[in-house]
């Protein structure tokens, strides 16, 4: 297992993306399970932990008792950088194996441009990059997620893939590596990855063969063994309230990209937008019932501590029974300051209304996908949204409150001309005009997002040719041009990494040495703009003698073979075709959902229907409730004094957390009174904060036994039960010591604290009498200037003003211990590392700042503890 010195996390940004121990994390003692699955995003832990379908599938693995899931993310740059210098192998979060111990590494495959991480993550794991060069004691390295429809680029690097919905095959694979291991693991790797073959939604690359013609096109993939499928569907769940879902998902210390629960109403989506695969590849929808939703709802809450839930999907607003599930879920939720939102919306009023009855007080701002600028460009890409909707959902938002706006659309689109580009600025100049309209004066937001197309495998538009880079950015600089209303705000994406991704989108397996040289020569975090290097890619190409362009602005045949045929997500050519030729001519088709069957194949081939309640809740004719209002009080206005109950505690900040900021040490306790079922007090202003405070702020990589809190109750619960249900709900790391009630009226926290007391340890780097005549002549020293940096400014700090006694020292084998009595003051006050680093630079400590591990032993006001002045 690897153990990560304190001068590797303390020197890197966010350390607490690499020290695991969240709430809801399982660890497993891996010698009472028979298979281990390493999950992994190729991406930095605040977006993996954000991804809803390795949540699922990590809770479905570890409800096996003979299964353990552990997570991996890409390292950042500073960490890889510290690993590769002291040789530290890429490890999981869990129980700090290192990934090569494992029987599986399982890439999640999110978009193109994480290839190279995917490189990356197995290089710093110390596991051979290609496939066939892995021995019989390395993990199998599994892909899935959204790639799985292309995956000839990456083939070769991967010893299976897992096509479609994982939620019962994942299970079945380990469940089939169980048996081969306890067979005495007959054949060896390719015995286990044949066995593989028979299973439904499996695909393996090493047993085809990809042919070209003589003028070096894609011909076809040959299987080179007799159970080698040349077609392999995706699997898929036919009945969403069958398969478990998250119950327990994993808290993070840190914040995280969609810091919040996840509730996902449906998956699939029958829209019919032609540049969508989402759309095609995860056909067809599948609802759940309301009362599924509800029961998860409420475990969710309960088992996260999350006061704010994401109601999710490909298109939320189309769930059937959405204004019922709203008004239950509000109701139900009406007293545990729980808010629910919708992360995309129709452009109707109806979702406008939803929208308004979920944000009830600060309107943040309201997300549209007119996806086009023109109603022709619109009906091209079947987006079934006019103008005149937009206008309608817009008005309806001013009138009840909303001021910014944000309208996504495409860039490059099949039949796209100046005139639809154009028509990008004159729609968002209407909206700004409309707002003036309604409200009688100016002050809409209007942000307009940009992105470039990238034609898709299994879609309409699988067959057209991408625009080149210099034409992308001729129609970005046209719209530029063309926005001049100062309320507007213009984003756009780079149309060299669209470009990129255009060229793994639907290449084959010969851009697998592409990829291998981009990753040489220093590709990785593609996907962000300050990291990514194009002229990394062309150069790549350029010693590989490919051009880049034969697979992104080349438009196909349609009578030519596809290297992506066969992992398919169920949909028939023909369909494909019809749509390709119905776009050409501007018509629209219908959403097969609740309409007519637009003859796709998916269920048929799948052996899947739609599952939709829409009649049911038609049949019900139910009437939106009125919700009573959220209570706001002017925070000057005193009002109505409420009857609080305030307490006290004494708890510690242990060696788990020595990395989580002050911050989000905080987070860690709200959501655990907030999981405890304590009557917790609120702020009244507009933004309800649970009340609760802590005395001085710990410095990130500081430990402590003695730090305090402040909260409040709204009813009165007996001191031992208040103890025990927050105790319940607390992490390693924190212990609550001591309770009191408060019953008299005290300052605050932060102003009673006058002293902090710290213990440091550090490796002795030298001799002992030259560290104790360092700090002797510290000690004696009448000023000691320390300039303190921050990124907004530089001060000079006296320290030995802050030193109520001298640094005290002592050897504790190799060790040294540094104790030192700090004075908090209503100016401020000095932190131990800056102690430590004076200590090192003026006076020659013999020892390193970095590797100083520092506690606060106590936090004392005229010598007491700040739980005895209650």
């Amino acid at each position: 297992m690897v153990q990560l010195e304190s001068s590797v996390l303390q020197s890197v940004l966010k350390p607490s993306r690499y020290t695991g121990g969240e709430w809801n994390a399982q660890v497993k003692d891996w010698d009472s399970v028979d298979c281990t699955f390493a999950l992994a995003l190729p991406d930095v832990y605040e977006v993996g932990m954000s991804n809803l379908g390795l949540a699922i599938l990590y809770e479905i693995l570890n409800r096996e008792s003979d299964i353990a899931a552990e997570r991996v993310y890409a390292p950042w740059t500073d960490m890889e950088e510290k690993m590769r210098a002291r040789n530290i192998p890429l490890f999981s979060l869990e129980t700090k194996h290192e990934l090569s111990r494992f029987d599986f590494f399982g890439f999640s495959l999110q978009y193109e441009m994480i290839y190279s991480n995917v490189l990356n993550m197995l290089d710093l794991a110390g596991i051979p990059l290609w496939s066939k060069d892995r021995g019989e004691d390395m993990p199998f390295i599994v892909g899935g997620g959204p790639c799985v429809y292309n995956v000839e680029p990456i083939a070769d690097f991967f010893d299976f893939f897992i096509v479609g919905e994982g939620e019962e095959v994942i299970v079945e694979v380990s469940k089939a590596f169980i048996a081969w291991k306890k067979a005495g693991r007959i054949g060896g790797r390719r015995g286990f990855l044949e066995r593989l073959l028979t299973m439904e939604g499996i695909y393996v690359p090493s047993f085809y063969e990809p042919k070209y013609t003589a003028d070096g096109d894609f011909a076809k993939l040959e299987p080179l063994h007799e159970n080698a499928k040349t077609l392999i569907y995706k699997r898929v769940c036919k009945d969403m309230d069958k398969p478990m879902s998250v119950e327990r998902p994993l808290v993070p210390f840190m914040d995280i990209v969609h810091n919040r629960a996840m509730l996902e109403l449906f998956r699939g989506c029958s829209r019919g937008c032609r540049f969508c695969q989402a759309g095609i590849c995860y056909r067809p929808a599948r609802e759940r019932t309301e009362e599924k939703l509800k029961k998860m709802a409420r475990n969710l809450v309960d088992s996260t501590g999350y006061n704010e839930m994401s109601l999710t999907s490909l298109s939320s607003a189309d769930y059937s029974c959405l204004g019922r599930l709203v008004d239950d879920l509000m109701l139900g939720f009406k007293d545990e300051e729980v808010s629910f939102s919708l992360p995309s919306l129709r452009i109707d009023s109806f979702s406008i209304d939803l929208a308004h009855k979920m944000q009830q007080v600060r309107k943040s701002g309201l997300t549209f996908a007119p996806e086009a600028g023109t109603q022709r460009l619109r009906d091209v890409i079947n987006k079934g949204v006019t103008e005149e909707n937009l206008m309608n959902a817009c008005a309806s938002a001013f009138k009840q409150g909303w001021k910014q706006v944000k309208l996504y659309f495409m860039m490059g689109l099949p039949t796209e001309t100046d005139e639809d580009v154009i028509g990008i600025a004159d729609l968002a100049k209407k909206v700004v005009d409309l707002y003036t309209e309604i409200k009688g004066k100016r002050g809409v937001k209007v942000t307009v997002s940009v992105s470039c197309f990238v034609p898709k495998p299994y879609t309409p538009f699988q067959w057209f040719g991408q625009l080149p880079i210099e034409e992308f950015q001729r129609r970005q600089e046209l719209l530029k041009a063309h926005i001049t209303d100062r309320a507007i705000t213009f984003n756009y994406h780079d149309a060299r990494l669209s470009v990129i991704e255009g060229v793994f989108a639907r290449g084959d397996r010969r851009l697998a040495k592409v990829l291998y040289q981009a990753w040489k020569d220093g590709a990785k975090f593609d996907g962000w703009t300050d990291l990514y290097q194009h002229e990394t890619w062309l150069t790549a190409m350029e010693k590989c003698g490919i051009d880049g362009k034969y697979y992104s602005q080349r438009t196909r045949n349609f009578d030519e073979a596809l290297p992506w045929a066969i992992t398919s997500p169920g949909v028939n050519a023909e369909f494909l075709l019809r749509e390709w030729h119905k776009a050409m001519n501007a018509a629209l088709t219908e959403d097969c959902r609740r309409g007519k069957c637009s003859a796709c194949g998916i269920c048929p081939n799948l052996g899947v229907h739609v599952v939709d309640y829409a009649k049911e809740e038609a049949a019900r004719d139910y009437e939106p409730q009125q919700l009573p209002q959220k209570v706001h009080r002017d925070p000057k206005d005193s009002g109505r004094p409420r009857t609080l109950y305030s307490y006290r505690a004494e708890i510690t900040k242990g060696e788990e957390l020595r990395y989580v900021s002050h911050l989000d040490y905080a987070n860690i306790f709200i959501r655990a009174f907030k999981r405890s079922g304590l009557p917790m007090a609120y702020s009244e202003g507009f933004n309800h904060h649970m009340k609760i405070s802590f005395a001085s702020a710990l410095s990130l990589g500081v430990t402590s036994e003695a730090e305090y809190m402040e909260f409040e109750l709204l009813k009165p619960v007996c001191q031992p039960e208040v103890f025990d249900k927050l105790s319940a709900q607390l992490p390693p790391g924190i212990e609550l010591k001591e309770l009191r009630e408060v019953k008299t009226r005290q300052k605050a926290l932060m102003a009673q604290a006058t002293e902090a007391r710290y213990r440091v340890l550090m490796p002795l780097a030298g001799d002992f009498d030259l560290a104790c005549a360092a700090v002797r002549k510290y000690n004696e020293a009448h000023e000691v200037q320390f300039q303190r940096v921050t990124p907004k400014k530089k001060r000079d700090i006296e320290l030995k003003a802050y030193m109520l006694r001298p640094v005290a020292i002592e050897a504790l084998g190799d060790v040294l211990q540094l104790d030192m009595d700090i004075a908090i003051t209503q100016s401020g006050s000095v932190k131990p590392i800056e102690v430590i680093g004076a200590l090192v630079e003026q006076f020659a400590l013999p020892a390193k700042v970095a590797e100083a591990k520092i506690c606060r032993t106590a936090m004392l006001s005229d010598g007491k503890r700040l739980v005895e002045l209650v």
